[in-house]
């Protein structure tokens, strides 16, 4: 007994398929001339609800508020700190 497998040829591309790879957008943004810094810290589960639950409310993510909060931070020490 045995099996005989029928390989046909390879079907064509569609035109219209390659013409769409061609001419597409890149999917992936440009990346920043510089590569952020990851950060992460603990903080207990409680506060990350209410943390969480706050940024549902104002529709924004958290990174973007720790981001905003690190810089406001950082601006007021900087207004406050004499010239050296």
């Amino acid at each position: 007994m045995s099996k005989k497998i029928t390989m046909t040829a390879r079907p064509n591309a569609k035109a219209e398929v390659d013409k769409w790879v061609e001419t597409r957008e890149s999917a992936v943004a440009e990346k920043p001339a510089v590569k952020p810094k990851r950060l992460t810290i603990d903080i207990a589960p409680s506060l990350h609800r209410r943390l969480k639950m706050s940024c549902v409310n104002r529709d924004i993510q958290i990174a973007d508020l720790i981001r905003t909060l690190i810089q406001s931070e950082l601006d007021s020490q900087e207004q406050t700190m004499p010239d050296r």
